[in-house]
């Protein structure tokens, strides 16, 4: 028999005196709502990059925000590009309901349709998977964010953006730095080349492009975005640039239409902070 004050007595005591491990809440349904910006893309581990099922596969940096609000019938998601997506409260996670929407994406100039996307919560940081199809002139293309993460979106500085950045070396196979130009009878693709100076202030960022061009952004968390959404310089209008940092590189959207009157894409910009 063993006796009351033996070693495992006392471990079983303690144990039934203090229950057994608490598990952790699921999240309440105002725990997903408000800003959340996607973390910085990582090509290296496909975190926060979509890969596009073409030949050769195209990968695709993830940036920007989207914005939660509750419904009578659950959430709604807004994203910074312009598309609206409703969603179910499940126990463990918000998923897209009905599971099959469909969106054209103003900024890219394309469509694609969601069939599942599942976004986890824990405190200050989601987690996302999304498989869609994207729909382009040549074909429909299978999509997937396997590894999307994001951080809520708070008021920041412009520590991360401030000072020189640098065009990476175009990579046509890549689209990294291309920019597509559409116009009436013809669509060309060009390198985007050069330097851009961000300076400012908690928060409120001015950018300085090779053309000599001033361009307004307002940043928070680790994203800036144009603000006002459209601005005009030397016959450039702008009407989407958002833009993601680090501290040492940045990923970028932009969109707009140039002096010539044809409409531009960066899709994956991408730059490098110069030393100095």
């Amino acid at each position: 028999m063993i006796s009351a004050t033996t070693p495992l007595a006392l471990a079983l005591s303690s144990v039934l005196a203090l229950g057994t491990p608490a598990q952790t809440p699921a999240p309440r349904p105002h725990d997903y709502l408000g800003a959340w910006n996607y973390d910085q893309p990582d090509r290296a581990t496909l975190r926060n990059v979509a890969v596009i099922r073409a030949t050769p596969p195209i990968h695709v940096p993830q940036i920007g925000d989207i914005v939660f609000t509750s419904t009578a019938d659950g959430v709604t998601g807004r994203t910074d590009q312009g598309c609206t997506w409703t969603f179910a409260v499940r126990p463990a996670s918000l998923e897209l309901d009905p599971p099959t929407q469909n969106c054209f994406n103003r900024v890219i100039g394309s469509a694609y349709t969601i069939t599942r996307w599942s976004v986890t919560v824990a405190g200050r940081h989601q987690r996302e998977s999304i498989e869609a199809v994207s729909h382009q002139p040549n074909g429909d293309y299978a999509f997937r964010l396997g590894d999307g993460r994001r951080t809520r979106a708070t008021g920041g500085t412009g520590a991360r953006f401030a000072g020189s950045w640098r065009y990476d070396p175009a990579d046509p196979a890549a689209r990294v730095n291309i920019v597509t130009t559409r116009y009436a009878d013809r669509v060309t693709q060009t390198p985007r080349q050069g330097t851009v100076t961000f300076t400012g202030r908690r928060g409120v960022l001015t950018a300085r492009t090779a053309d000599g061009c001033a361009w307004r952004l307002t940043a928070r968390g680790n994203t800036a975005k144009l603000d006002p959404a459209v601005q005009t310089c030397g016959g450039t209008t702008l009407s989407f640039w958002t833009v993601a940092s680090d501290g040492r590189r940045q990923a970028s959207v932009q969109a707009g239409t140039g002096p010539d009157g044809g409409a531009f894409l960066l899709s994956v910009g991408a730059l490098t902070r110069e030393r100095g």
